[in-house]
């Protein structure tokens, strides 16, 4: 592979405005589509449902369009095709969603939605290992987390003024879509080193069902570093899905003894609100900080002290008793969240063959998926049986992310020997596989 060109200040925070597009959108469902369902007429158990569209959809969609990305190149680039793409669907949705007539057209939206924003997140991550050289990703990673805090951090932060539910999603599709063309001018790809080889291998599959078998065979015979670096990453998920799920009402039940439908009910989920603010404004710091430390520590080490922080921190809440301590905690575990969203994929570019960066994220995004559904499926028995107290879906959490921490000793920091320039790259992926 070509050496790539050292990238700028200004060049990695072009490369990321993009992501601050993206999480402002998804902010914006976590934030407001439970709610807009209530209003609706959806139970609690249809609510909960309804939202499994995220991880069914990015396990269709994410290595698909990895896979399609890999074997582009056209005139806007490889992955800049489809953050435009991605950007048109989901800023229509986001401008459709708040005026649905009933339930069932906010639902199927939701899947649209959910569809479009994976198709222009997948390539994000494969579209730094594209333009930064190796001994920069670790740094171009942590602009896309600080991109991420961000754009948290606006979406929940406009949210928390109670501006018209109409305004907040229109705002959303504005903000979208000017940050993915911000990136899409402002980014240069390169063309793949050999351009011919490239366009033969393309034009050599058109079934669509070789297509859709050599995504899944690729998948079937990862490379052995990225096997351990998935069950890293599907433990550090199911961590912060149970504080996704479980968070907000248990604020409301444990901190401030309140029952659904009453006021010190709503003030509980407000002061969740202003916890996740508060994570995600330690996210927007951190990252920058956790970037530079990777520049002189081992990416896996500093990671897993991160996420062991993250793990105690969700631990500790099933002893939180006061806001302040839930606040404090939910800051602590914001550098955990600040570090999944840069290192592991640092760690993952200099595991997998470059010429195939884009289907080994999509893959490695599958991992992020399938926890959510475990989660969603299992977590509220088990904390059904165990008295009902939501406590225990946290520390069971945390549980997860510290064990995950401990996974990542497994994990090794280099860079696969592989052949360079040769056809064999495109049809023998699989021999990478340890």
């Amino acid at each position: 592979m070509t050496k790539l060109p050292r990238l700028s200040f200004f060049q990695m925070f072009n490369m990321a405005v993009g992501f601050l597009g993206i999480q402002f959108a998804w902010a914006i469902q976590m934030g407001q589509m439970s709610a807009l369902y209530e209003r609706l007429g959806a139970t609690s158990e249809q609510i909960s449902w309804f939202w499994i569209a995220g991880p069914i959809t990015g396990i269709i969609v994410q290595p698909i369009i990895g896979n399609m990305s890999d074997r582009t190149w056209n005139r806007l680039g490889r992955r800049r095709p489809y953050f435009l793409v991605g950007a048109i669907l989901a800023s229509c949705v986001l401008v459709a969603m708040p005026n649905s007539p009933a339930l069932w057209v906010a639902a199927s939206l939701l899947w649209i939605m959910d569809a479009s924003i994976n198709i222009s997140m997948e390539p994000f991550r494969a579209f730094v290992a594209d333009v930064a050289p190796e001994e920069q990703r670790g740094t171009a990673y942590s602009f896309q987390s600080f991109a991420i805090g961000l754009g948290s951090v606006l979406s929940f932060g406009i949210g928390a003024i109670m501006i018209p539910l109409h305004t907040l999603f229109y705002l959303g599709a504005i903000v979208f879509m000017t940050a993915i063309i911000w990136t899409i001018v402002t980014t240069k790809e390169y063309p793949p080193d050999n351009i011919e080889e490239f366009k033969r291998h393309v034009s050599e599959k058109k079934s669509f069902f070789a297509w859709i078998e050599e995504t899944w065979t690729i998948i079937l015979n990862m490379p052995q570093n990225m096997r351990k670096l998935c069950l890293v990453h599907s433990f550090t998920w199911f961590g912060f899905f149970c504080m996704f799920i479980f968070f907000s009402p248990m604020i409301a039940a444990n901190v401030f003894h309140a029952v659904p439908n009453t006021p010190a009910y709503d003030e509980g989920i407000a002061w969740a609100s202003l916890c996740y603010l508060a994570l995600n404004v330690v996210c927007f710091i951190s990252s920058a900080i956790i970037g530079s430390l990777a520049k002189i520590y081992r990416k896996k080490v500093l990671h897993a002290i991160n996420l062991s922080l993250g793990g105690l921190a969700l631990i500790s809440m099933f002893f939180v008793q006061t806001k302040l301590q839930a606040l404090a905690a939910m800051g602590v575990i914001g550098i955990a969240w600040a570090s999944t969203l840069s290192l592991p994929y640092a760690l993952l570019s200099g595991s997998v063959p470059s010429e195939r960066y884009g289907i080994f994220m999509g893959a490695f995004n599958i991992f992020i998926c399938l926890p959510q559904i475990v989660c969603s499926l299992f977590a509220g028995p088990i904390v059904a049986a165990l008295g009902g107290n939501k406590a225990v879906a946290l520390f069971l959490g945390g549980c997860s992310m510290v064990l995950a921490a401990f996974m990542l000793k497994r994990v090794k920091e280099e860079r696969p020997a592989l052949e360079n320039g040769k056809a064999g790259l495109y049809e023998k992926v699989a021999e990478t596989a340890c």
